[in-house]
């Protein structure tokens, strides 16, 4: 079986998994199985958004796939992100722009979940690679990018600039603020995992003196530019 029929490949949500368009399901299913034991080292117990590509598959051959790669490795799969190319791309258009946006200063990055209690704070842009659990509080004089759930209180623009902005993979804070307006709240869900909730990546800005929560599209971004 060649190694091409299945190939791995991270991206900020998680990892990628290359199907071949080709192979019989249940030969692909072997293939997949083979591949994550090999791997599995690499993983150990890893937190990971799975997007499948190279093939379209119904719900119960997803399922499949995910319990061949849960059989054969530690992962644990918090979901399942389908792969939007232009969302991604909008994406990465909000992230190079919170990293541009202040050339003189370096974006600092962080990479984990921020827990109850815990607080984060920047005097640049700040991108985390993880969530922000209800409870946790994040401030940057920046903008602040989450590259995960961000689900407690983050502050950017503390500096007094108010054409920073907020962005998330998914975007349901405690509390969220920028510069001087007046700050958001919303209601936090209660639930067992942040992974309960969809990929649905959105950013905050302020225009004529009020915070926008719009959908990360080139709308929203041509929009926020202007």
């Amino acid at each position: 079986m060649g190694q091409s029929a299945v190939i791995l490949k991270s991206n900020p949500y998680g990892l990628i998994v290359s199907l071949s368009p080709d192979l019989p399901f249940e030969e692909l299913l072997e293939a997949v199985a083979e591949k994550f034991r090999v791997s599995a080292a690499f993983f150990k117990n890893a937190r990971l958004a799975l997007t499948f590509r190279g093939r379209i598959l119904n719900r119960e051959q997803e399922a499949a796939l995910v319990d061949v790669i849960v059989q054969n490795s530690s992962i644990q799969v918090v979901c399942i992100v389908d792969e939007e190319k232009e969302t991604a791309e909008y994406y990465r258009k909000a992230l190079t722009h919170a990293l541009e946006k202040k050339k003189e200063e370096d974006g600092q990055f962080y990479r984990g979940t921020l827990h109850k209690g815990e607080s984060l704070e920047s005097e640049t842009s700040l991108v985390i690679l993880g969530d922000v659990n209800p409870g946790a509080q994040v401030t940057a004089k920046g903008n602040i990018v989450v590259l995960g759930c961000c689900m407690g209180n983050v502050y950017a623009g503390a500096g007094g600039d108010t054409g920073c902005f907020i962005a998330a993979l998914t975007l349901k804070p405690t509390q969220i603020k920028i510069a001087g307006a007046a700050p958001l709240r919303s209601a936090i869900i209660k639930k067992k995992d942040p992974g309960d909730y969809p990929v649905d990546p959105e950013m905050v800005f302020v225009k004529d003196g009020h915070l926008q929560i719009k959908p990360i599209t080139n709308e929203t971004l041509c929009e926020y530019l202007a």
